[in-house]
């Protein structure tokens, strides 16, 4: 009876493996983004970690901030990459993971599960290069977030040996979110003391964050302000400025 059972788990594993590589060939048409709304999910739920294949994912020409109704071209890439065969999974969200906006299927893509994002399709698997067009919601529903799964695929016929690599946009705030919370923040690249003024308010709350996701300073700020940064290790971070419940966020690298 053992046996039966292994020789039943085998018949059960084909045609999920089978499933794996022709959603790959094909698009992904589930949720795989790795967003909150797809609960973490991406590529790796079919294609098992562990390769490098040198590519670097990058979506470019996102809106700093978005018009209702307002249609959007961006760009999604897979830089440097040493394989023949690539994907995606890309989705559009504000907080709590509800999906928002409308998506377009172009060249090399088609609409994933219900039209919540895009994929690529047969044809779009052998490029790395994707135009991603997204039309905002009909009306202004706060911040939009863009997670995207890419994956890198030797083209080995399984879904071995293969590279996943996720990642997101800042938040896209509305135009009127964008007027409220905007800020100027200079220099970018600081050494000891970092100026920050507010475009639209007299005071808000300033949390800097490092690429970990974790605060490490938390301050209340007027119109123009002047922090001290020495304590702050060498690196990459993100500060944050909430004005009311409207949020705005920009990089800068400590020296």
């Amino acid at each position: 009876m053992k046996k039966n059972y292994s020789f039943y788990s085998i018949l059960t594993a084909i045609p999920l493996g089978l499933l794996c590589l022709v959603s790959f060939s094909s698009g992904q048409g589930g949720n795989f983004s790795g967003s909150p709304g797809d609960a973490g999910n991406t590529c790796t739920n079919c294609h098992a970690p562990g390769a490098n294949h040198n590519g670097t994912p990058s979506l470019t020409s996102v809106p700093a901030a978005y018009t209702a109704g307002q249609t959007y071209n961006m760009n999604l890439m897979i830089n440097g990459s040493n394989v023949p065969k690539f994907g995606f999974n890309i989705t559009a969200e504000v907080a709590g993971g509800t999906k928002v906006g409308t998506w377009s299927a172009g060249a090399g893509t088609q609409l994933r599960n219900g039209g919540t994002g895009l994929t690529h399709t047969t044809a779009g698997n052998s490029s790395n290069n994707w135009t991603i067009r997204w039309t905002a919601p009909a009306s202004d529903l706060g911040p939009v977030t863009f997670y995207y799964a890419t994956l890198q695929a030797n083209n080995n016929g399984a879904h071995s040996g293969d590279q996943m690599i996720n990642g997101q946009s800042s938040s896209v705030l509305t135009n009127a979110d964008e007027l409220i919370s905007s800020f100027k923040l200079f220099p970018t690249h600081v050494v000891n003391d970092m100026n920050i003024e507010l475009a639209n308010s007299d005071e808000a709350a300033l949390t800097i964050y490092n690429m970990n996701g974790q605060p490490v300073l938390q301050r209340n700020i007027e119109r123009q302000n002047q922090i001290d940064l020495t304590s702050l290790s060498t690196g990459i971070y993100i500060s944050q400025v909430i004005v009311g419940d409207q949020i705005s966020t920009q990089k800068f690298i400590k020296k």
